[in-house]
């Protein structure tokens, strides 16, 4: 039996998550008809110099084996066209346990990140997958608001189990709401699901009801992704709607304090959700001392373009949310997408090592954008290059400043000397696709090398190995003692 060391143990049960992850877990989306997706692919990428192999994992099917490395970037990997590829299911079954999805495995660090057009063009849509911190056991479904009766509109979210016999709890949807296939909720619903299983609730946004502030309860860990497919934050035009889902993470790792960067879009359709998932729960904005609002489990709120201070919002609350952010590029509402927002944390990362082809979702051109939140003089390069852009201070917190790069192409890297927070999104007319690449803890995944010993493999036999390379530096403790 092969012994652990007890610094082994304790380096690992840190409470960090991170994008940049050795697996990858892609449950599958849903769509509605009316904005039906096209081509969808999966992008990889790595900040390795060095090779890294990888596994595309089609859950029930054959891997398929890549390799990529910081100056080697994959080809995006074509999933398929249509709405009932392997990660597409159809909006009639959702509700059905399913092995749709994917499972992405690899030797060293890599981002994974899903991107797909839609709706003839019109729409388009990602999430970057969250890696091992997406595992969790409780969560709180994020979309758009969706607020009047407009067919051709969807909200929905997906279960993935990562072990047999998983228990899911859905409630907090309200009894009598009809679901995309036709049923009506009359939950809590309990579900049981075995490893690589995922299920599926949709709503139709033509019934009027929405899912904003569900929650997914597990015995055992799953992963979540949520959002819209065909969505819209506007109550007065039925033509205006998009597409905006990402994968999320539990409560467990969600925070008091967070920082967003408005987009280019118009008042209705630059928002921010908060969701509380506790009582009680105090909402304070842009630096103020008096609470906007108080909200319970289960409840939002909403802020639009006019709650933004130089282009920047800053919140913090009395317990955790849950934080998700529309954006638009245009003052159309048919230009909307939505992402999941990380909290802020000291142990954020510098660097983001790459974005993959920030500007393409298949042949199709986008322009690609940044927004960077870091901490004030820091020093802030794009692909090795100074940044060139004045940082603008956020109201509401002193210590971070942010800055917004447009017209970006190809692979983007991003260093920072202090923390550093970045979202990026593409736009193309009225479609746009986007999210966080960064503002996640990044956790050491360990390695144990003893390939230089022949006496066992236990501490000092072994050399204990962190990833990803030499610009991420971690310091080993033995009892809060540097060794």
């Amino acid at each position: 039996m092969k012994k652990i060391p007890l610094i082994f143990i304790f380096l690992i049960s840190f409470n960090c998550f991170a994008q940049l992850s050795k697996t990858h877990y892609i449950p599958p989306l849903t769509s509605n008809p009316g904005v039906a997706p096209q081509d969808h692919y999966i992008y990889i990428s790595t900040p390795s110099p060095s090779n890294v192999n990888f596994k595309i994992i089609p859950i029930g099917g054959t891997p398929i084996l890549g390799t990529v490395s910081k100056n080697s970037p994959f080809p995006p990997f074509l999933i398929g066209l249509g709405d009932d590829s392997q990660l597409f299911i159809k909006r009639e079954n959702t509700g059905k346990v399913q092995n749709k999805g994917y499972i992405i495995e690899s030797d060293g660090l890599i981002y994974t990140n899903i991107r797909t057009n839609s709706g003839n063009f019109a729409q388009a849509g990602g999430l970057v997958a969250k890696g091992i911190s997406g595992l969790g056991k409780r969560f709180r479904a994020g979309a758009m608001l969706n607020p009047t009766n407009i067919e051709g509109l969807l909200n929905f979210f997906s279960i993935l189990a990562t072990e047999n016999n998983t228990k899911v709890t859905i409630s907090n949807i309200p009894n009598g709401t009809v679901l995309a296939n036709g049923n009506t909720f009359t939950g809590p619903e309990i579900i049981y699901l075995n490893k690589n299983e995922s299920y599926t609730l949709g709503i139709n946004g033509s019934t009027g009801s929405n899912l904003i502030g569900a929650l997914i309860e597990s015995d055992k860990n799953v992963v979540v992704n949520s959002g819209s497919f065909g969505g819209t934050n506007d109550p007065a035009n039925v033509n205006g709607r998009d597409v905006g889902f990402d994968q999320i993470v539990g409560a467990d790792k969600i925070g008091t304090e967070y920082i967003f960067i408005k987009g280019q879009g118009s008042l209705v359709t630059e928002r921010v959700l908060l969701i509380a998932d506790e009582p009680n729960t105090e909402i304070y904005l842009n630096g103020s001392t008096t609470p906007t609002q108080i909200i319970q489990a289960g409840q939002y709120i909403t802020f639009n373009r006019n709650d933004f201070i130089d282009g920047s919002m800053h919140v913090k609350s009395s317990k955790k949310v849950f934080a998700y952010q529309s954006i638009g590029v245009t003052e159309s509402s048919a230009n909307q997408n939505l992402f999941f927002v990380p909290p802020l944390n000291c142990s954020t990362p510098k660097i983001v090592d790459n974005i993959p082809q920030i500007n393409l979702i298949g042949s199709r051109n986008y322009d690609g954008t940044v927004n960077i939140v870091t901490e004030i003089e820091a020093n802030v390069l794009i692909n090795e290059n100074q940044i060139g852009v004045v940082p603008i201070p956020i109201v509401g917190n002193p210590n971070f400043v942010y800055f917004s790069v447009t017209g970006l192409t190809g692979n983007v890297a991003i260093k920072s000397s202090k923390q550093v927070y970045v979202s990026y999104y593409g736009t193309n007319n009225f479609a746009t696709y986007g999210g966080y690449y960064s503002g996640f803890d990044i956790k050491p995944e360990l390695s144990i090398d003893n390939s230089t010993s022949t006496s066992g493999d236990c501490i000092p036999n072994v050399i204990l190995k962190t990833e990803p390379d030499s610009d991420y530096t971690y310091q080993w403790l033995n009892n809060g003692v540097d060794i």
